[in-house]
């Protein structure tokens, strides 16, 4: 099991750090960072919070065009600028649309994290399609598996607990956000993610970073806390031990869908209600 970044200089391949799967990183490219300075700063902000893998997961949305031949070399000019010691991977913030559909199937890898198997997928906030399993059961017969992102942001979702059960027990993944754990999507979003982890449906968490500091690419104050409310075993499974195995392209092991043991006493009913308390100097 990977452990907490001690050397900067180790990577987690060497079971040290942590895994982001989603961030958005790539300069110009969708809402993220504008510039590449911008970018670097995010990027020595990551590795020096104990990240040692980071996804640039630009999206894949009407809004944004992706290719992927544009975001390797974008990729490859970060790598140039990045802090010793933190692996660039590339990946895609996917929105659930046709075309995208289409175009996943034809060339499955280009959307994969890491060019594998693993697919990070946005869904509406506006309606589930009533043919959205006939079109991930589609995607999954290309090869690729889902991993749901912020389901406990999505309004609708919040209120369809039992379907979001229901996909986990199929076999896809969710990713909840870090700052969710700390309120910054709102009181509504935190309570749901909370209730997800519970539960056991919440097999990664990630950053989803967009800038420096509104929602910035860390990992360590997520997972501190989960440390504390879940103990180390669990935290790390979410931020370093199954974010590993999605970008090596391998499945998870039955633990990730396994509730965890949640600490009981006045200890575990201060850490539930507690806000974020650790300052980034920490």
């Amino acid at each position: 099991m990977p452990q907490p970044p001690s050397d900067p200089g180790v990577s987690a391949r060497d079971g040290q750090g942590f895994v982001d799967i989603h961030a958005h990183v790539l300069p110009g490219f969708d809402d993220g960072p504008a510039t590449m300075d911008d970018a670097v700063r995010m990027l020595n902000l990551a590795r020096s919070a104990g990240t040692a893998v980071l996804v640039a997961s630009p999206h894949s949305s009407p809004a944004f065009a992706y290719d992927r031949a544009r975001t390797e070399s974008m990729l490859d000019q970060l790598r140039a600028r990045a802090p010793s010691g933190l692996r660039l991977v590339r990946g895609c913030d996917f929105h659930l649309t046709f075309t995208n559909v289409e175009r996943a199937l034809v060339s499955p890898g280009d959307f994969a994290i890491n060019g594998r198997c693993w697919l990070l997928m946005e869904l509406s906030e506006l309606t589930v399609f009533s043919n959205t399993g006939a079109l991930w059961q589609r995607l999954e017969d290309a090869g690729l598996r889902i991993i749901l992102t912020h389901p406990e942001r999505n309004a609708l979702l919040r209120q369809r607990f039992d379907l979001v059960r229901q996909w986990v027990d199929e076999g896809r993944c969710m990713q909840i956000t870090a700052g969710s754990l700390f309120g910054d999507f709102g009181r509504a979003a935190r309570q749901f993610a909370l209730r997800l982890l519970d539960a056991g449906l919440v097999q990664f968490v990630a950053s989803d970073a967009h800038d420096l500091s509104r929602r910035p690419p860390r990992l360590d104050l997520a997972y501190r806390w989960l440390a504390e409310r879940y103990g180390e075993s669990y935290a790390l499974r979410l931020v370093a031990g199954n974010p590993l195995r999605a970008v090596e392209g391998l499945p998870l092991e039955p633990d990730a869908f396994r509730p965890p043991e949640k600490r009981s006493g006045w200890l575990g009913r201060l850490l539930r209600r507690a806000p974020r308390n650790i300052s980034p100097s920490s």
